[in-house]
């Protein structure tokens, strides 16, 4: 991704581009929505004989995780709850949502989920499609939102998870920041904080693309500016002294990952080899195909760290590399292939590559068809209650 790099339009362009995105990220999201929504609803009635399979619309894509999420929203963090592994951000949107659903309806929560992860992903799809087109021209713009929203783990943008809103969050503060926009970006970056850890790792990328474009103008690196993107830290700082006050540990986010979970940071060769024997031995059938695809995807984040490194593009290189990092030397490589999703730089590079070259293209169109294929058999297992990383 080039952003950083290409000329931005006048005022009367910038508009057209807006609009462009608005129309041609809000269809994909649309088109995405209807073939999850579409298998889902297949599935609940293969396996049920009823369309939603005696639960409300809301809770079609309301599984794992998202109970969570809802016992967060309505009642907050209990300081022996291992629920404090889940970052605020989203819950407590979703909590001032229900608040104001709470007048017409008597359980708002699931409602208010769902509507916050919706949101998020319109937002955030159509954010792809600005940032790629204005980096790589209209056409890259198409092709990266497309292989977005038709991912492999595009269910994970609408269900009631807190991807979507991560992803909103990060491609705001990633916009902000090419154009020079640094306190906006460090704000929008510390709410991607309070979604999900590794807002963190988004800032780190935001600080090397800081760097590289003072330089290239022949600014002064410690500056105001400077200032405004630090404020990045405080989504994550602010979560961490908060669970300090309430549980009087600094480290209750790890412990809680740890005894909820089973994580825990380790050597990658033991991470490799722990996720090896899941592959083979997993109590959970449904399970074993998850845990190869983590290792393919593993492979493919290390692919994607190798391209960003020799195209020199810095700041996509650390966001997508300590993120493998982190979840490489985990405990397992469970939820890696899922937090591929919101890794925005890897959809934008493939629809850049897309429009100078052929193998770009080729590249492009395979990654298509396997990914909505994925997204059909990960949409089915999630829907089922089944494994769906």
């Amino acid at each position: 991704m080039r952003a950083a790099h290409r000329a931005f339009p006048g005022p009367e362009g910038e508009v057209a581009t807006w609009r462009r995105a608005l129309v041609g990220g809000t269809s994909a999201w649309l088109l995405s929505r209807l073939l999850v929504t579409t298998v889902a609803v297949a599935t609940q009635w293969g396996a049920t004989g009823s369309l939603l399979g005696g639960k409300p619309f809301v809770d079609l894509l309301s599984r794992w995780d998202s109970s969570h999420f809802a016992a967060i929203a309505r009642d907050g963090y209990a300081p022996d709850s291992t629920d404090v592994a889940f970052f605020p951000g989203y819950p407590m949107i979703a909590r001032a949502v229900a608040s104001v659903l709470a007048l017409w309806s008597a359980d708002p929560v699931p409602v208010a989920l769902a509507a916050v992860a919706a949101v998020g992903g319109v937002v955030a799809t159509v954010l792809t499609w600005r940032v790629v087109e204005v980096g790589s021209g209209v056409r890259a713009a198409e092709v990266a939102t497309v292989l977005f929203v038709f991912g492999p783990y595009a269910v994970f943008l609408h269900a009631s998870y807190a991807e979507s809103c991560f992803a909103a969050a990060a491609l705001g503060a990633w916009y902000a920041a090419t154009r020079e926009r640094w306190l906006a970006a460090g704000l929008l970056s510390a709410l991607a904080g309070t979604v999900r850890p590794n807002g963190l790792f988004l800032l780190a990328a935001l600080g090397v693309l800081y760097v590289v474009r003072r330089r290239a103008a022949g600014r002064r690196i410690v500056a105001w500016p400077a200032v405004g993107l630090a404020t990045g830290v405080l989504g994550w700082t602010g979560y961490t002294t908060y669970l300090w006050a309430l549980t009087g540990r600094w480290d209750a986010w790890t412990r809680a990952q740890e005894f909820g979970w089973g994580r825990r940071t380790q050597a990658p060769w033991d991470t490799f080899r722990d996720t090896l024997q899941n592959v083979l031995h997993h109590r959970l059938l449904s399970a074993r195909p998850q845990f190869l695809l983590d290792v393919v995807f593993a492979a493919l984040l290390v692919a994607a760290v190798v391209y960003f490194l020799v195209r020199r593009s810095w700041a996509e290189a650390v966001f997508v590399g300590l993120t493998a990092v982190s979840l490489m030397t985990s405990s397992t490589y469970v939820s890696l292939a899922r937090n591929t999703l919101p890794l925005f730089p890897v959809w934008a590079a493939l629809g850049s590559a897309s429009t100078r070259h052929t193998t770009g293209r080729r590249v492009a169109l395979v990654v298509l068809v396997v990914g909505v294929a994925l997204c059909v058999a990960n949409t089915h297992q999630f829907t089922l209650g089944r494994w769906a990383d």
